[in-house]
């Protein structure tokens, strides 16, 4: 039942958590419950495979530098993870959350990066204190319509649809 759900949810672009929350719901189980059986059951058919290699000091430190200086770029946290990603999404989101740990668990790793960035010459942007007048490359920020320009436009649509029923053409 577990393996046919998580293969429904990849196929309809769905998620493992939706998988695992839809097994524990008819099985009565926790969802962490049912994502731990998931994964026992892949290591028993992948014995010799790791299901999860975690990143090296070296890595975890080249990370942190190449999204330093992206965001002094004005690349956001997103679209610098993937770059280095390349446009895989689940790496982009691997090395995202990563960043993310290391920012909140490891602030003086992040520091002593950052130092070590300006003695080379390299401005980079406080992660800590997020400057928000800085140039934003990546997606634009969402344009805010005004609820009055909203109404005005309903209520000509409106007015259109009435005369198209009434046969009247405009």
């Amino acid at each position: 039942m577990l393996l046919h759900a998580v293969a429904e949810a990849k196929h309809g672009r769905g998620s493992l958590q939706s998988a695992f929350d839809a097994v524990a719901k008819m099985t009565g189980r926790r969802p962490n419950s049912v994502r731990n059986r998931y994964y026992t059951e892949l290591k028993q058919q992948t014995p010799d495979e790791p299901l999860f290699v975690p990143f090296t000091e070296a890595e975890s430190d080249e990370l942190v530098r190449q999204v330093l200086l992206a965001r002094a770029e004005g690349l956001s946290v997103r679209a610098c993870t993937m770059r280095l990603a390349d446009g895989d999404t689940r790496r982009m989101l691997r090395y995202q959350n990563k960043y993310r740990a290391l920012l909140k668990n490891s602030p003086e790793r992040v520091e002593r990066i950052r130092k070590t960035l300006s003695e080379q010459g390299f401005d980079t942007p406080d992660p800590y204190r997020p400057d928000p007048d800085a140039p934003r490359i990546g997606r634009p920020k969402k344009a805010t319509v005004p609820a009055a320009a909203i109404r005005r436009l309903l209520d000509v649509l409106y007015q259109d649809l009435l005369a198209l029923s009434k046969g009247e053409a405009g």
